[in-house]
């Protein structure tokens, strides 16, 4: 009777405990982490349904404000090449006069502009008997702001076949690398000059990328206390131009 109560005791304590089985023979544990794991999947994916529509419907509204935001981006012009009659100083034009060669990026908007650029003056005396000694060439740098209409019309230049103006009041700083003195004055100019002037322009729109345009320009230079004067024509591409209308 003992030996069969210990042998009662050893069956029980080796017999390997099963978990109770669900219907289909999957023990619940497992059948409860796999419906946990669908309940969850289909959570998930329900909520990336509702966001994937509210995304989309932020960005349909969204659109319009996007498209005109890059409609106020500025506008974007380079001049290549600038040509122009050059008068360093109209008190002195008999004496001193040339041809000036340039290039400019411009970032306007059709009331103002900021630009950048450079270039050179080629200047002589022709009043001198020995012409060819008073040559100078002046290369220079140059940043200029200007306030009023720029290269513009009543359209905002949506079309072609018109005409556009600029007429603006404008002011920057510039300067020349130039050491020599030039003459009938006999001194070197400033390098380094702050100018405030306006500037006249007028171009027909034959293409929406390409055009000419003719211009004319008055400066005074605050270091130097003289009056500069430019006529010429800038050639300028649109680089923003809309080249598909």
């Amino acid at each position: 009777m003992r030996y069969q109560n210990l042998v009662g005791q050893r069956n029980r304590n080796n017999a390997v405990s099963c978990p109770p089985l669900a219907a289909n023979g999957v023990p619940f544990r497992q059948a409860f982490d796999e419906f946990k794991t669908l309940i969850l999947h289909e959570k998930l994916t329900d909520f990336m349904r509702k966001h994937f529509l509210l995304f989309a419907a932020c960005v349909a509204f969204s659109a319009p404000a996007i498209a005109q935001q890059t409609a106020k981006l500025p506008r974007l012009f380079l001049d290549i090449p600038i040509v122009h009659l050059a008068s360093p100083d109209v008190t002195l034009v008999a004496n001193r006069i040339g041809l000036g060669l340039g290039t400019a990026m411009n970032f306007a908007t059709h009331w103002s502009t900021a630009r950048i650029g450079g270039g050179a003056v080629f200047s002589m005396d022709p009043q001198s008997r020995d012409v060819q000694e008073t040559f100078v060439t002046t290369p220079y740098v140059l940043m200029e702001v200007g306030a009023g209409q720029y290269r513009t019309n009543g359209n905002q230049c949506s079309k072609t076949k018109s005409k556009a103006f600029s007429a603006m009041a404008k002011a920057g700083v510039r300067y020349a690398f130039i050491s020599e003195a030039l003459e009938p004055e006999g001194e070197v100019p400033d390098k380094f000059d702050v100018t405030v002037g306006a500037e006249l322009g007028y171009f027909f729109i034959r293409d929406v990328f390409k055009n000419t345009e003719v211009f004319l320009e008055g400066n005074y230079h605050v270091n130097a206390k003289i009056i500069s004067a430019n006529f010429g024509f800038k050639m300028f591409l649109n680089l923003r131009a809309d080249r598909d209308r």
